[in-house]
């Protein structure tokens, strides 16, 4: 699969993106990365941890998506097509990506079915793989798409 197969699946459309949107989308991982770290420190709930967490992740996947010039189309499983589209970026053995849908289906049963599901351990795997996909995505922007990310 590429990016291409997933345009021609009606999965994602190009759309052209510049530095400034991948600036927004990598400061709103950060923004959650430190509402994550806060809720941590607080002794916030797990579901809340983990939701700030895999938003941050989500985030730092969009930015990747965004700075290689393609979109999700709009309902059509957004958060799973973002996190699964990593395939074509920093992980293409898909072993972030396994985890990552875990999290977006825990989350997913959290914040609409059933709430107090979050074990402590899940949200600290949340924490550090929010974290490493912020790293990985930042850094394959600058390796791959450097006009779209400024700094540094």
């Amino acid at each position: 699969m590429s990016f291409e197969s997933w345009v021609k699946n009606s999965w994602l459309e190009v759309l052209p993106s510049d530095a400034a949107e991948i600036t927004r989308l990598l400061s709103i991982a950060d923004a959650r990365l430190a509402d994550y770290q806060k809720a941590l420190k607080g002794g916030l709930s797990a579901d809340v941890q983990l939701a700030l967490a895999y938003d941050a992740a989500r985030s730092s996947a969009s930015a990747a998506l965004r700075a290689a010039g393609y979109r999700v189309v709009r309902g059509n499983n957004e958060h799973y097509r973002t996190l699964e589209a990593l395939e074509f970026s920093i992980d293409p053995e898909k072993k972030m990506i396994r985890a990552l849908d875990a999290l977006r289906r825990k989350r997913n049963t959290g914040a609409y079915d059933d709430y107090g599901l979050v074990a402590q351990g899940e949200a600290d795997l949340a924490g550090n793989l929010a974290v490493q996909v912020r790293k990985k995505v930042e850094d394959w922007i600058r390796n791959h798409h450097p006009d779209k990310i400024s700094g540094k």
